[in-house]
């Protein structure tokens, strides 16, 4: 994962490009939006899961030596490995020396990057040196399609297969293609690889055969090489989806992409260059070690990764993971909460892309609180394709094995966390026609569900909140209580405070008319304004003794766990809600 590259579109994981999936490699490459609906019978019971699909894997480079099996580095001696990504310019690099059976050395050096510069193309180059041998080698190049969502050891007993076969292709006898479509939402995938094999600047004359099957195409490039002289081997590709605007046809459209592509270098140069004017807006210089440094600049590498500038017009949230793996299926939380501030004031048009993402789903956040009892919009603790909750009603504690009830959907502080996001943006960005056209109306539905959700306790005279959980989801509801839900999570009870206050200050920032058009729109009273402005003044926040606030109301009496306890049986206990 931490060797991943990726372009704000799609990001592929840094698997070795010889290995197939196991329980040490894992190609993986996820596109933005991609998601697939299975159903899983679990105990008699249908589960429905939505998945961020695994895609057809790309990355396929083989080499085989004087007719030899294909090499796997569990059946050489490796005599030197190293494997690097280049945070300045998005590359990974993996350098490999070893020895086979036959006592043949060799050099295989790679080189990956998923293009930041054109957001629908990527290239490997491999640098295949013979050390102390000459002969024949091939070289296969495949896409393969085989592939389902298998990267998350509790998801197993979870429905994988998210993609159908729908044809293999060639583009003229360099360019290899296949397309896909996922079973049930009906996304068309199309990849494409144009492999060509080069010794110094020259293209070298290559025998080439073709195998394919419905799901799977391959070439076999054969060449003789010769001890000491270095030939490199590059796979140029090309992707496209269903979802991608002006395209009609994603097959003909990859594949065409792909013979059009330029080589390696030139499209490298052009890469490097995108990442070189993405740094000189995004580096965070801190006055501290350089480890430190060292540390931030990774994690500004893979929030670009994920959430560039070809993410601003894409329908896209962000998944708890990033494009990096399968964990949470790919699902779009609150996380964004931490990244906006950096992206707000570097590149502020990726976070309006993806608070769009929450406005397209208004509607579906609506509908929800309405067959919960509520009124406004309340936005899904796990969000997908469409903005409904997909929180498994069930899931697997790795631990015990078994599969308990999943109540984490009480997490409705995503919904403060969506309001405080728009709310920030605008502070950022002064941009005025967003708030008007878009936040304002998200912000005051957010604000008129906690108004519902909430009610005043009279003897209090504080307004409170039942049935939530806050972020710590090892409480998810009071020792042997049958419903879920916490009483007056103070996280949750001191945001809700405070964007009450916001939601009556909002419409002050908008123009008269607008906001006008909008509270007749939506219905909203002045005695509904009265009573946000109430709560923002009113909420009840719990406190124990000497004045600490307590996470939830009767935090203070649960009992201590028996640590010592704990350790013996788990050994790690770092995850208590497992």
């Amino acid at each position: 994962m931490l060797t991943s590259t990726g372009n704000g579109r799609f990001c592929s994981r840094g698997a070795a490009e010889w290995e197939n999936a196991d329980d040490i490699h894992y190609p993986g490459t996820y596109a933005h939006g991609v998601y697939n609906r299975e159903t899983t019978i679990l105990g008699g019971v249908p589960v429905l899961n939505e998945d961020l699909v695994n895609l057809p894997n790309w990355l396929v480079l083989k080499l085989r030596i004087e007719g030899g099996d294909a090499v796997r580095l569990s059946e050489v001696d490796v005599l030197r490995y190293r494997h690097e990504l280049d945070l300045r310019r998005g590359l990974m690099t993996r350098s490999v020396r070893f020895r086979d059976g036959a006592g043949r050395e060799t050099l295989l050096d790679s080189r990956r990057f998923v293009s930041m510069s054109n957001p629908n193309r990527a290239g490997i180059e491999w640098t295949l040196t013979p050390v102390n041998w000459s002969g024949r080698v091939e070289v296969i190049s495949a896409i393969d399609g085989r592939i389902t969502n298998r990267g998350v050891a509790r998801y197993l007993e979870l429905e994988g297969r998210h993609l159908d076969p729908v044809s293999p292709r060639t583009f003229g006898p360099e360019v290899i293609a296949l397309k896909v479509r996922t079973r049930q939402s009906n996304t068309y995938i199309s990849q494409a690889a144009r492999t060509r094999v080069f010794a110094g600047e020259q293209p070298l004359p290559v025998e080439r055969s073709l195998f394919q099957t419905e799901d799977y195409i391959q070439q076999i490039l054969a060449f003789e090489v010769a001890e000491q002289k270095p030939v490199r081997v590059e796979k140029m590709i090309a992707l496209a989806t269903s979802r991608d605007p002006a395209t009609s046809d994603t097959l003909n459209k990859a594949g065409t992409a792909a013979r059009r592509r330029p080589d390696f270098e030139p499209a490298l140069a052009r890469h490097s260059g995108a990442w070189e004017e993405l740094w000189r807006v995004c580096d965070v210089r801190a006055r501290c070690d350089e480890e430190v440094q060292h540390l931030l600049r990774v994690h500004i590498c893979h929030i670009l990764q994920v959430c560039s500038r070809h993410t601003a017009d894409l329908d896209a949230g962000v998944p708890a993971r990033g494009l990096n793996g399968e964990a949470y299926r790919g699902h779009v939380f609150w996380d964004e909460l931490y990244i906006f501030p950096f992206l707000s004031f570097r590149l502020p048009e990726v976070t309006k892309g993806l608070l769009m993402y929450r406005y397209r789903r208004l509607e579906e956040a609506r509908e929800a609180a309405q067959e919960a009892g509520f009124a406004g919009a309340m936005f899904p603790w796990q969000s997908g394709s469409e903005g409904t909750e997909e929180t498994q009603r069930v899931h697997l504690n790795p631990l015990s094995g078994h599969w308990d009830p999943d109540l984490s959907h009480n997490q409705r502080h995503v919904n403060a966390a969506i309001f405080y996001n728009i709310w920030h943006y605008f502070q950022a960005t002064r941009d005025l026609p967003f708030l008007r056209d878009y936040g304002a109306e998200m912000m005051l539905e957010i604000a008129r569900f906690w108004a519902s959700i909430a009610h005043f306790n009279p003897e209090r005279e504080r307004y409170e909140i039942h049935g939530v959980m806050g972020p710590d989801e090892f409480h998810e509801k009071y020792p042997g209580a049958e419903e879920g839900g916490l009483r007056n999570n103070a996280y949750t009870n001191v945001m809700v405070a405070w964007l009450c206050g916001v939601a009556c200050e909002v419409l002050s920032q908008l123009p008269d008319s607008r906001a006008d058009a909008l509270r007749s729109r939506l219905e909203i009273s002045d005695r509904e304004l009265a009573v946000w402005q109430d709560m923002s003044r009113r909420m009840f926040v719990p406190f124990h003794d000497g004045g600490i606030i307590s996470q939830f109301e009767g935090y203070e009496e649960l009992e201590e766990l028996d640590w010592d306890a704990y350790r013996e049986r788990y050994g790690n206990i770092q995850r208590l809600d497992r």
